[in-house]
């Protein structure tokens, strides 16, 4: 297996800086770009992958939204993240979380951000995409299901 990747598109450096030591510690790669075609080219390469995409609702350009939906068209091994810095009210967080769900994302985080949060987000679903790459299915012990109705909540 190669090296698992992290690809971030995102305006500035800052969210790569926050995750080049988890990634450090576990040999994964951080690629920070900053536009959809560059990510484009990263994320067909056939590695586990996070993407990691921020979006500003309300701006007037959807392109990174798009990157969203086509990723999860073409891609969808790889697990996205939609982050954004704009401050909404409650209302159109809501509205812009379920449509960056509807396009693919299994995560969208809004300020304040805070480097374990990011870091126990992508650690989580590296781990996951790891997992379903090189076939590893959790032992039935270790999982929980709820629809199960031998389930007894202590």
């Amino acid at each position: 297996m190669r090296f698992p990747q992290v690809v971030i598109c995102a305006a500035d450096d800052w969210l790569a800086g926050q995750l080049r030591e988890l990634a450090a510690e576990h040999r994964w790669l951080v690629r920070d770009v900053r536009s959809p075609a560059a990510t484009r080219d990263l994320i067909r390469d056939a590695r586990p992958t996070v993407l990691i995409v921020q979006a500003d609702p309300s701006a007037h350009h959807v392109e990174s939204l798009k990157l969203v939906a086509e990723t999860h068209r073409t891609n969808p091994e790889v697990a996205t993240i939609v982050l954004s810095n704009a401050k909404l009210p409650e209302d159109q967080r809501v509205l812009f979380t379920a449509t960056a769900f509807d396009l693919g994302a299994r995560a969208v985080l809004f300020p304040p951000f805070t480097r374990s949060v990011l870091e126990d987000l992508v650690g989580g679903l590296m781990t996951a995409t790891i997992s379903r790459v090189i076939g590893e299915i959790p032992a039935k012990d270790d999982v929980i299901d709820l629809a199960d109705g031998s389930y007894e909540h202590a």
